[in-house]
């Protein structure tokens, strides 16, 4: 069990020993990098007070299928005394 152990010892340090140490590559230093956009939307050049504006309508209202019938109203009140 000893020499077990010792084999397996001596194999980790026997690799770690071999293997090459893994360095990353030096950061390289470049001051011009960058984006540059011409056409940038958000500057809002032209969109003055003489530009043209755009007017949206509002939605129009919308009918109902099932409408209430106003002018039954007041037989309905009628019948509805009666009870």
């Amino acid at each position: 069990m000893k020499t077990k152990v010792l084999v397996g010892l001596l194999a980790v340090v026997g690799v770690s020993a071999v293997a090459p140490m893994a360095y990353a590559d030096p950061t390289k230093k470049d001051d011009s990098y960058g984006y540059v956009f011409d056409d940038d939307a958000l500057k809002a050049e032209g969109k003055g007070a003489n530009t043209a504006q755009i007017i949206v309508r509002k939605p129009g209202t919308r009918e109902r299928l099932l409408r209430p019938r106003v002018h039954f109203v007041t037989e309905m009140l009628k019948s509805v005394e009666n009870m």
